[in-house]
């Protein structure tokens, strides 16, 4: 079923009806299932800052951890709803994609790849520099 083109970046959130939301690689959709690439699961962590209750999008790997397949196929009966995702979950996924696949290539013993260190501080900085807004007021 795969069909994707390498430089495909059609990113999903996909509601799914046993509750969890992932974010997904669209890289083909036909009348009955869809197949992504780079499933993440993601989970909304509540936690309590000095400004108040806030909360924090946390991303982990779906099936992964349990196989080594690279494209998984979704049954469109058990999908309750897609979105695109937006500018800034794009980015902050790429990122997680880019770090999860330098963290598989340096814990592989036949890896010798170079993998660049990043600061919380530098990647946030990044994201906020690759966003463009039309208007500089603060809402």
């Amino acid at each position: 079923m795969h069909s994707s083109n390498k430089n495909d970046t059609t990113y999903k959130i996909i509601k799914l009806v046993n509750g969890e939301t992932i974010i997904a690689t669209l890289t083909s959709d036909d009348i009955n299932e869809i197949e992504v690439q780079n499933p993440l699961l993601m989970n909304i962590i509540p936690h309590e800052s000095e400004f108040g209750e806030r909360e924090s999008l946390n991303l982990s790997r779906w099936i992964e951890p349990y196989t080594e397949q690279k494209y998984f196929t979704v049954n469109k009966s058990t999908i309750v709803t897609t979105a695109i995702v937006s500018e800034g979950l794009t980015r902050y996924y790429e990122y997680f994609i880019k770090k999860l696949d330098n963290w598989k290539e340096e814990n592989n013993p036949e890896s010798k790849s170079f993998v660049e260190e990043y600061t919380d501080e530098e990647i946030y900085d990044e994201i906020l520099d690759s966003i463009e807004v039309e208007s500089k007021s603060i809402h």
